[in-house]
């Protein structure tokens, strides 16, 4: 939810565009880095005792979504985790552990909620999402960063369906 760079924790497990990064026993390695609506960096996690390896997508907003009224960076987060195709987790990480994470998460199973059902309930969703980790959305700013975004899906979603009759 924040930008690496902003992230201390990062420098240590992270490697620099040159160099491989060993954190025993594993040895990472950058793959690349590709620039469109979000950041993405590629890189390669290696065991090799066991002979394993894991590739492993990092994205990261343009700009930190923010209390300020801007959505755009969360939605534009959303989405593309919603195109991934993978069998695997997405780990969502912020500067602290919990800031921004519960929106993004809010946002995610609430879409995915309209997707299904064609209604969505925000309080009921962040109320769960909170009974596993109390930490999200407990500032006003969060919870209305939550409907900000998600009335911005709802809005590109209808418009398109009017343009498309």
């Amino acid at each position: 939810m924040d930008p690496l760079s902003k992230i201390k924790s990062s420098k240590s497990w992270l490697p620099g565009s040159s160099s491989d990064k060993i954190v025993e026993p594993f040895s990472v390695q950058r793959v690349g880095e590709t620039w469109t609506n979000v950041k993405v960096t590629e890189i390669r996690i290696l065991n090799e005792e066991q002979e394993l390896s894991h590739a492993v997508s990092i994205v990261e907003p343009r700009e930190v979504p923010g209390p300020d009224g801007t959505s755009s960076s969360l939605s534009t987060l959303v989405s593309y985790a919603m195109d991934v195709t993978t069998e695997g987790p997405i780990t969502v990480i912020s500067k602290d552990g919990a800031s921004l994470c519960g929106a993004f998460c809010a946002v995610f199973n609430c879409i995915q909620q309209i997707n299904m059902d064609d209604s969505v309930d925000v309080f009921t969703t962040v109320r769960q999402l909170q009974t596993q980790r109390p930490e999200f959305c407990t500032t006003l700013e969060e919870y209305s960063l939550v409907y900000r975004a998600l009335f911005d899906y709802i809005w590109t979603i209808s418009e398109n369906m009017y343009e498309n009759m």
